[in-house]
């Protein structure tokens, strides 16, 4: 008998144990279609919290694009203005230019008129004196040159008689070719 009651005592324990099990996996089966249904209200929930964030971000963003391009806008119109003032200022300064060019040729017309050298006649004369100057300093230099000592005239032998017409004019030329050889030298030795 005690055998039999270990097979009774062993069958309700492992139907207890296979009722348990099972309830187990019902309950695992609950829980699993309550998630299934609370998935789905929470995933519909999710979904409207992100586009109502999308909404809001939207609207922020455009705002924050709107804000630059006025920002844009405003520092342009400041940079047009300024260059406006700029080219202004350029444009009053080619009009002094020209006032003055002006006056400066009327005050050069009035000195040509009057005979007053300009400043580049001044420093053509002053290039032109520097370079004579050079000159006679590249030239050697060398001791004054004793004056010659004029011969003395010897009696001419006569040996024939010539007409003194003819002598006359000969004893001219040679005088004035003399001279004129005395006076180029002078002058030579003064320009040097």
């Amino acid at each position: 008998m005690a055998g039999k009651k270990r097979n009774t005592k062993q069958k309700v324990t492992d139907k207890k144990v296979t009722e348990q099990l099972e309830d187990a996996f019902l309950a695992g089966l609950g829980a699993l279609s309550n998630a299934q249904k609370a998935g789905e209200k929470t995933f519909d929930s999710l979904v409207k919290q992100g586009e109502a964030f999308r909404k809001k971000t939207t609207k922020k963003t455009e705002s924050l694009i709107d804000d630059v391009q006025d920002a844009i806008r405003d520092m342009s119109e400041d940079a047009q203005s300024k260059a406006t003032g700029l080219l202004d200022q350029v444009r009053d300064k080619s009009r002094l230019k020209k006032l003055n060019r002006v006056f400066d040729s009327r005050v050069a017309d009035a000195m040509d008129r009057l005979n007053v050298p300009s400043k580049n006649d001044v420093d053509d004369i002053n290039k032109k004196l520097n370079k004579i100057l050079k000159l006679l300093d590249d030239k050697p230099k060398t001791a004054p040159k004793k004056p010659r000592a004029v011969a003395k005239r010897k009696p001419a032998v006569k040996t024939t008689k010539k007409p003194a017409r003819k002598t006359a004019k000969k004893t001219a030329k040679k005088r004035a070719k003399k001279t004129a050889r005395k006076t180029s030298r002078k002058t030579v030795k003064k320009a040097a």
